[in-house]
């Protein structure tokens, strides 16, 4: 069998959708021998690496408590006056909260422990203004960190490093894979949201110009992706799932995206992964 490696794109919210595409392709047979993620796909991946059982995962990732914890730990009015005043890198919330809700879901695991699949986490560094990969460290903190959207959530440490969203330099991390020898398929699962209405209002605004430029960046860098994946002899699959951009504060949704996920998986395997398969 040919090994398969999935990375999971930056989309904001997303983590619902990606989780049901993931859960789907698993009830299908497909197992990745590694897996990555970026910003919301962070979380999807970190989850599915984790070896957490799919229910188990479905019924994390479609609490509306998953979402809200990035803002639950803020002291409000004085972290912000604090941030914007006194840090370096403010911020309107704190994700401190978050990562405390992760390590109940996943406990003390490191991402290096992970083998069935290895799983690699995009952040971004503040300081060398470069994008750079997790494979050590705390599942939950990179997981987390990775979703650290700048202004919106103060950046967090990794490696001794201030490091936010993982989408920002890197929106769909691929790359690492085209001279792996031991991948030989590797699908990309992107989420975007198809001529979304445009908010004028806080913190509306600030999310869909941050999930405007994630979305651009990574349009333009695909096909810069998919030409080195050909020039490595890589199998290099694009899944593209288009839905409404999921709100930040309610969650009556969610259980509507993973279910666009799991039709989405279903229709990917069907049409593309099952005939190179059989091949």
């Amino acid at each position: 069998m040919p090994r398969i490696a999935i990375s999971l794109g930056s989309s904001f919210l997303g983590y619902a959708t990606h989780a049901g595409f993931m859960a789907r392709l698993h009830e299908l047979g497909v197992r990745p021998v590694k897996v990555s993620g970026a910003s919301a796909g962070a979380i999807a991946a970190g989850l599915y690496a984790s070896g957490l059982s799919q229910e188990r995962i479905k019924d994390e990732v479609l609490r509306l408590w998953m979402r809200l914890s990035f803002v639950h730990g803020t002291t409000w009015f004085l972290h912000q006056v604090r941030s914007f005043l006194l840090s370096p890198h403010p911020s309107i919330f704190h994700p401190r909260a978050a990562v405390t809700h992760f390590e109940s879901i996943v406990g003390d695991m490191k991402i290096e422990d992970l083998r069935q699949p290895s799983l690699s986490v995009a952040l971004t560094r503040l300081d060398t203004h470069e994008a750079l990969l997790a494979e050590r460290g705390s599942l939950a903190h990179a997981m987390v960190n990775s979703c650290c959207v700048p202004v919106l959530f103060a950046p967090l440490e990794y490696e001794g490093a201030m490091c936010v969203d993982g989408g920002v330099a890197n929106e769909l991390p691929v790359d690492q894979w085209f001279n792996d020898d031991e991948v030989d398929i590797i699908i990309a699962h992107r989420i975007t949201s198809a001529n979304p209405p445009r908010s004028i209002f806080f913190p509306y605004n600030i999310m869909g110009i941050s999930s405007d430029v994630h979305d651009t960046a990574g349009k333009q860098l695909m096909g810069y992706r998919q030409a080195l994946a050909k020039q490595a002899g890589k199998t290099f699959l694009v899944a593209d799932t288009v839905h409404p951009r999921p709100s930040m504060l309610f969650g009556h949704d969610l259980s509507g995206f993973y279910a666009i996920g799991v039709a989405q998986a279903q229709k990917f395997f069907d049409s593309t992964l099952r005939p190179l398969l059989d091949a």
